[in-house]
């Protein structure tokens, strides 16, 4: 696990996993106090960027065949656009 802040400092996140999918659209898996992460459940909260970057759920059942890189090796992976780790 590991904090991402966005950069004007409104918001934190604890991230628990990066996915990368086919289309090069990434995902942050979130652990939020609304939607407690638990690796078992197939509905995440994550924050998307893709088209649009927005905090969202996602079915890790409907995305599992697109995967191309999934990594809970947080220090390698860089923050999404305009977010900082701290």
């Amino acid at each position: 696990m590991r904090k991402m802040q966005s950069k004007n400092g409104q918001t934190t996140v604890k991230v628990t996993k990066h996915i990368i999918l086919q289309n090069s659209w990434e995902y942050y898996v979130v652990d939020d106090d609304e939607m407690q992460y638990d690796e078992k459940d197939d509905i995440q909260f994550v924050y998307a960027i893709g088209f649009a970057q927005e905090f969202g759920s996602v079915s890790m059942k409907e995305i599992k065949p697109f995967i191309v890189s999934e990594t809970k090796n947080l220090n390698d992976v860089a923050p999404a656009p305009d977010w900082m780790w701290i």
